[in-house]
């Protein structure tokens, strides 16, 4: 693996967390796109919430941690 590249299974239960620190749920998936992965991130109300795995919006992982920083772009989470 690269720099910045992790196994899907390090990654799955991992807490999500928006820059400002706002807990967004567990990450619950991986879908493999054709341009891009997309995260499924489930919230502690059971809702699902899709985010593009692209630098713009996924800041940080922490396999370590089990943290991933992310950034809600516009219309992300209408």
């Amino acid at each position: 693996l690269r720099r910045g590249e992790y196994f899907i299974s390090d990654m799955i239960g991992s807490k999500v967390i928006t820059e400002e620190e706002k807990e967004l749920g567990t990450l619950k998936d991986v879908l493999r796109t054709g341009a891009n992965d997309v995260y499924v991130v489930e919230t502690e109300e059971g809702k699902e919430i899709l985010l593009p795995a692209i630098k713009q919006c996924i800041l940080n992982v922490d396999i370590e941690q089990q943290l991933i920083t992310v950034h809600i772009m516009e219309g992300l989470l209408d």
